[in-house]
């Protein structure tokens, strides 16, 4: 079970914030998953206990954070305290001012997990005067975006260059790659600056490099889909980790990847990711790279079985092999 929290859902019942079409524009699909299923848990006085949310939903709980951020941003949500409110109070309650968090530094780790801290509107305007922030970025920001931020969405942005020390032009690399994908929300913009801090890039040229490995792991995922049959349908949580990892972490490409396909097909009559995965992490591990380092791999180990010289020896495929299936059996 996650860490649970308390959180006061401020409209039930039908009553809908005034702002509402300017929130739905900026929710994702995530967002309004994580407001429903908040609504039908929630108790008879709007209180929900949050820890049961990431698993209700098969979520992370740090996606499951950033929605609910999102949401006591907008106001919709706010901490839970201990006197009931009736609807009338509800009513008139201010959104609350956001907490301070720690200040996360380019050099160490972040200390508030999931999301950057809020900045009040006094805040920062502060950090526009004193130049830590441009003007002129802000306003390049929202053409990129094609629309102009609220407080909540300025606080987003500003948090990247201010707390994690990305230089701005790597932000505005940022927004525009999310919105060629279809993500035009600044939440998304602010989940993969925390992904890339985590990886210690934050310099332009090092954010570039990293958006242009991103472009081609999606161009062979897109490959991917095809080969697994999945090109007409959301792809699952395991798919999605799994196939980023080949693209990006082992670096593969499509033809490395269809070798292992073919493999997972011919041993076990199903196109598993799971089984493929174990392919392309034991090659990964012997310090195979390309699509030719393993071919002649392969050719190799085919000639050893074939003159019955692996039959005397250690044979690593026979191991592989053994290691695959008890996986595979695990599996169903």
């Amino acid at each position: 079970m996650s860490k649970s929290s308390k959180l006061t859902i401020q409209y039930r019942s039908g009553r809908l914030p005034e702002a509402l079409g300017e929130l739905l524009a900026n929710a994702d699909e995530t967002d309004l998953r994580v407001l429903i299923a908040a609504q039908m848990l929630a108790d008879e006085n709007g209180v929900l206990e949050t820890g049961e949310l990431a698993s209700t939903l098969s979520l992370s709980e740090g996606e499951v954070s950033a929605s609910l951020k999102f949401w006591r941003g907008a106001g919709v949500l706010t901490a839970s305290s201990s006197k009931k409110k009736t609807a009338a109070t509800l009513e008139k309650t201010p959104e609350k001012a956001p907490e301070k968090a720690p200040t996360a530094h380019r050099a160490g780790a972040i200390e508030q997990s999931g999301n950057l801290p809020s900045y009040t509107t006094s805040e920062l305007a502060d950090l526009i005067e004193q130049r830590r922030v441009s003007a002129e970025f802000i306003d390049e920001a929202q053409r990129v975006m094609g629309k102009v931020f609220r407080t909540y969405d300025t606080g987003v942005l500003v948090g990247i260059v201010d707390r994690l020390g990305f230089e701005e032009a790597a932000v505005l690399a940022m927004l525009a790659y999310i919105v060629q994908k279809g993500k035009k929300t600044l939440r998304y913009a602010e989940q993969m600056a925390i992904s890339f801090y985590d990886e210690g890039i934050t310099d332009t040229a090092d954010v570039l490099e990293r958006l242009g490995r991103m472009e081609r792991s999606g161009e062979v995922i897109g490959k991917i889909r095809v080969l697994y049959g999945a090109a007409g349908r959301e792809l699952t949580t395991s798919e999605k980790r799994l196939f980023t990892a080949w693209t990006e972490k082992l670096a593969y490409d499509i033809e490395v990847i269809r070798m292992a396909y073919d493999i997972t097909v011919d041993a076990i009559q199903k196109p598993v990711p799971k089984y493929t995965n174990s392919i392309l992490e034991a090659w990964y591990a012997q310090g195979l790279r390309t699509a030719d380092e393993v071919r002649s791999y392969l050719d190799a180990e085919k000639k050893k079985k074939d003159s019955g010289a692996s039959e005397k020896s250690y044979d690593i495929d026979e191991f592989i092999e053994a290691a695959l299936k008890r996986s595979y059996e695990e599996m169903m």
